[in-house]
């Protein structure tokens, strides 16, 4: 049962039929929010967690043990270049886990699309898509990072954007799944990290912030059960 059913000539005109549709549509879905139970505090720096990690299982899993490789790779002209132009820009600007995380994304994006690695113009592209991606969920890019989209751009030498690059890269990389979490909460500051679901594409430094989210989190949802 909807709050109202609007009975005015204007909602029962031909052309207000799509507004009164869309009034109403909106009406049902604040509704369903209201009748949803309130989701606590703690649990929602859990549900952002399980979005940056890659599920429960992922959380739990949380150390700060560095990247290493070696990275295994296709056996792809096209993917040679890439990595070797992710190696170069890992070299120049971010560490030594920021290129296995680099490789590890471009291994796992051509398993599941090895067009996004071949179709574009040059390898510079799939480069800098890559690294921006994976950069942003490791939060080491960004306009208030030392590496900025304009710095990787003049790094990969392309004409456009790495953020134009990364949009498919992302997508790839995240799936059907919707990690779109509310990343409020009133315990530590939630990292500004991509959501992208994969444990293993993140740096030992980003795990170590997310390890006390996860054990402030923790404490939080103890004590609220003990006070019950």
């Amino acid at each position: 049962m909807h709050y109202y059913d609007c009975p005015c000539d204007d909602c029962r005109r031909p052309d207000g039929d799509a507004l009164y549709q869309r009034v109403l549509s909106v009406i049902e879905r604040l509704e369903q929010e209201l009748e949803r139970p309130k989701v606590k505090e703690h649990d929602k720096a859990l549900q952002w967690l399980q979005a940056v990690c890659g599920g429960p299982a992922a959380v739990h899993a949380l150390d700060t043990a560095p990247l290493q490789g070696p990275v295994s790779l296709p056996d792809d002209p096209r993917v040679a270049e890439v990595s070797a132009l992710l190696r170069s820009v890992a070299g120049g600007y971010f560490d030594a886990e920021a290129e296995v995380a680099f490789l590890r994304g471009l291994a796992r994006v051509w398993s599941v699309d090895p067009g996004l690695v071949t179709a574009p113009v040059t390898p510079a592209y799939v480069a800098s898509g890559v690294a921006w991606t994976i950069g942003e969920a490791n939060g080491l890019v960004g306009p208030d990072r030392r590496v900025t989209s304009s710095r990787l751009k003049y790094a990969l030498e392309t004409p456009g954007s790495p953020v134009t690059y990364a949009r498919p890269i992302r997508t790839a990389l995240k799936g059907l799944w919707d990690w779109h979490i509310e990343r409020t909460w009133p315990g530590p500051a939630l990292p500004a990290l991509g959501t992208l679901g994969h444990l293993d594409l993140l740096t030992s430094r980003t795990r170590a912030q997310l390890l006390r989210v996860r054990e402030h989190a923790l404490a939080a949802r103890a004590e609220e059960r003990a006070a019950a």
